[in-house]
């Protein structure tokens, strides 16, 4: 009589899950299909741990009481084989119940696309992401925006902020997190930096970007924010950036570049991707600005409105022409930085190289400074204040330009070096 080999029930065992995760994906709304996903296979696959466990438990070394103990008792291979038998039931039933509650809750299935992948690859981070997910889902209802609203300082309470992109950015805050605690405990370096540095100093970057569209997309009409640019600002925004950071992240984790990676056909596609995106989602500030100079957008001082066109106008046309710039330069610095030259903190900029990346910082937050620079010049009078707005605007928009000249001529910043 033939007897099923450790190999084959590994193998058997990774078909009959996969064939669950396949079911919870493109079929959620099917019920037997779930059925099966969420009660049949986890069944099946839980009669053969438990086969494993009463053949081979008896002659177990190790235990659970120290890693060291954990890991003789998995140099075993049939309890090796259960423990990823067990990995593989309770990770789908999770995915299951995950899936079930997305439904209930009314969780896009798109949304939870990507749950489901992180809970089959990597199990509680797959949890995570769902609870972050509702968690943001609930913050941006309709009865908790103005109860949050309200706590904030006075001159904020004014403000309407558009949900869908207020989460995003909440999200994108809270991922910082686990990013900022990877940073602290993971030593690796790239490029004489922690791998971690770059996806947090990102997921900073993205939430402030997300926040500052969630409260100047509700200043644009009703009817521009239904049309296609108006709709753009919102979920395909929303997705180029979280496309961006994921891949920063990926690659971060991995301890390998994600801007100029250029080792496989798959990095040249993935990069050649994330820089589409990163036009993309740069080119929505234009349309934001153009959605403020409508004759139909919500009625602002004549210096504010100014700040907001003009800055969101130099972020759009500076913001692509530095980024075109920095992917053809083929590196963030031109000249070769001295060793253990001085840097600016937490930025990494070069202070002995050309850094292309300080113009193109200085553009994509020209959004941000040209705003605040108006709220401070309306001191000036409802004359003047427009005025100095448009002055601020051409310094800070030449200023940008003569950064990224200087770099591109190998100056390093402030002409230290």
């Amino acid at each position: 009589m033939p007897v099923l080999t450790l190999d084959a029930a590994f193998s058997s065992a990774g078909q009959l899950a996969m064939s669950g995760w396949l079911l919870l994906i493109v079929a959620p709304r099917w019920r037997i299909g779930l059925t099966i996903a969420g009660i049949v296979v986890p069944v099946l696959l839980s009669i053969g741990y438990l086969v494993l466990i009463a053949v081979n438990w008896h002659d177990a070394q190790g235990g659970f009481s120290s890693l060291d103990d954990v890991a003789s008792l998995f140099a075993a291979r049939p309890l090796l084989l259960a423990g990823w038998v067990h990995y593989l039931a309770f990770d789908l039933l999770i995915g299951a119940w995950l899936l079930r509650s997305a439904q209930r809750e009314g969780v896009p299935h798109a949304a939870m696309i990507p749950v489901l992948a992180l809970t089959f690859l990597f199990g509680p981070a797959g949890y995570l992401l769902y609870q972050l997910i509702q968690a943001c889902r609930r913050i941006a209802s309709e009865d908790r925006i103005p109860r949050f609203l309200a706590r904030l300082p006075a001159p904020f309470r004014v403000l309407e902020w558009e949900p869908r992109l207020t989460a995003a950015g909440i999200a994108m805050l809270l991922l910082a997190i686990p990013t900022a605690l990877a940073y602290a405990a993971d030593p690796r370096l790239f490029t004489g930096d922690n791998v971690w540095l770059k996806p947090l100093k990102f997921e900073i970057s993205i939430a402030i970007y997300l926040l500052s569209f969630a409260v100047l997309l509700p200043l644009t009409s009703e009817r521009f924010q239904r049309s296609r640019p108006g709709r753009f600002l919102v979920w395909p925004v929303i997705a180029l950036l979280f496309f961006e950071l994921v891949y920063i992240a990926w690659r971060a984790s991995r301890g390998e570049a994600s801007h100029y990676n250029r080792d496989s056909l798959a990095a040249i596609v993935l990069y050649a991707a994330m820089g589409v995106a990163a036009v993309l989602f740069t080119a929505a500030s234009g349309l934001l600005a153009y959605g403020l100079a409508r004759k139909d957008a919500v009625p602002l001082p004549p210096a504010l409105r100014r700040a907001l066109i003009l800055g969101l106008a130099l972020t759009c046309v500076l913001g692509i022409l530095s980024g075109a710039v920095l992917s053809a330069a083929g590196a963030h610095t031109v000249g070769t930085p001295a060793p253990s030259a001085a840097v600016v903190p937490f930025f990494g900029w070069s202070l002995s190289a050309g850094d292309l990346r300080v113009a193109h910082f200085l553009a994509l937050h020209a959004m941000q400074i040209l705003p605040v620079f108006a709220l401070v010049a309306s001191a000036l009078g409802r004359a003047a204040a427009p005025l100095a707005v448009d002055a601020f605007a051409l310094v800070y928009g030449c200023a940008t330009a003569a950064a990224l000249v200087a770099a591109l001529n190998a100056r390093p910043l402030l002409g230290i070096g």
